[in-house]
């Protein structure tokens, strides 16, 4: 009987001010029962005792692998250092104020693998569902559902078209993106090409909506294996997701407008924005707008899409 090596997984933790939740997320990684795992930190040019404490973490844990950003690149930087530094046949990304179950890279490699195996895709983006616990509270809110957590899994330019929110195909399983609970080959990621560091927020969306043009599939393990610890950032207050938003729509600007949806897609980027923040009158008001610009959007949402 011919035994074969557990390839090698890169775990994956970009680290800015988290000296009070670090070592938690350190140790959740370190606890993977995956019998071959590195994991490589990035502290992304922190002033709070976070470095200091991965320095500790690290000079008794050969694992371990800590890198330091001299200035703050954001959260794409991080994650672009990540997979440049990684050796891993495949890379998992925890945040650092998250915990994961301790199974989480082999139901992810099985799921990512057995997909493989079955359709014989190329580039796909394993995610999962995940617990959410709202800043403040001790206990989970709410389970997040991942997108392709069970068959059909969505593929393509529908994925595309999804998280421009001009449709969502009804023959996919549709759900929520992650990057916390991403896990992917590293070669995929290096197909894609890096994360956008124009974004402090939607860089992982901006990689997906590239993976999707490339016919990229998305899938996740239909089940919880993180817990999510919702935390307030400069970076997610006030109108900067928004921005962030509108900004992947500019980027993508040209597939929008040969679609002539272009407009339509940032309307509804800030009726979903205002949505969020319980401005349901500023909401629908953008909706209609959408609608008004974007009159195949209405047809195409009359017909369930």
């Amino acid at each position: 009987m011919v035994c074969i090596a557990a390839p090698l997984i890169t775990i994956g933790i970009t680290c800015h001010n988290a000296a009070d939740t670090i070592e938690r997320a350190v140790k959740s990684a370190l606890a993977q029962d995956w019998p071959n795992v590195e994991v490589v930190v990035v502290d992304d040019c922190s002033n709070d005792g976070s470095w200091s404490a991965l320095a500790e973490m690290a000079r008794t844990e050969p694992r371990l692998k800590v890198l330091r950003h001299s200035t703050n690149r954001g959260y794409p930087g991080a994650l672009n250092t990540i997979i440049e530094a990684a050796r891993g046949e495949f890379v998992a990304i925890f945040d650092d104020d998250d915990d994961n179950v301790c199974d989480r890279l082999k139901a992810q490699y099985e799921r990512l693998t057995g997909y493989e195996r079955d359709t014989g895709a190329k580039l796909v983006f394993c995610y999962s569902n995940r617990n959410v616990v709202k800043s403040g509270q001790a206990e989970p809110d709410h389970i997040a559902l991942a997108i392709g957590r069970c068959s059909p899994e969505p593929y393509g330019a529908a994925v595309a078209d999804y998280l421009f929110s001009i449709s969502a195909e009804p023959g996919f399983v549709w759900g929520m993106f992650g990057s916390c609970t991403l896990m992917a080959r590293r070669e995929s990621f290096l197909t894609v090409g890096p994360f956008d560091e124009a974004f402090r927020r939607c860089a992982e969306w901006d990689m997906a909506v590239r993976a999707a043009f490339m016919g990229g599939h998305f899938i996740a393990v239909d089940r919880p294996l993180i817990t999510q610890y919702k935390t307030k950032s400069a970076d997610k207050s006030g109108s900067v997701p928004l921005k962030y938003s509108l900004l992947l729509r500019e980027k993508h600007r040209e597939y929008l407008n040969e679609r002539g949806l272009y407009f339509a897609s940032r309307a509804l980027a800030c009726s979903n924005f205002h949505g969020n923040k319980k401005r349901m009158l500023k909401s629908r008001a953008y909706r209609l707008l959408a609608f008004l610009v974007g009159p195949s959007l209405l047809a195409a949402r009359l017909m369930g899409r």
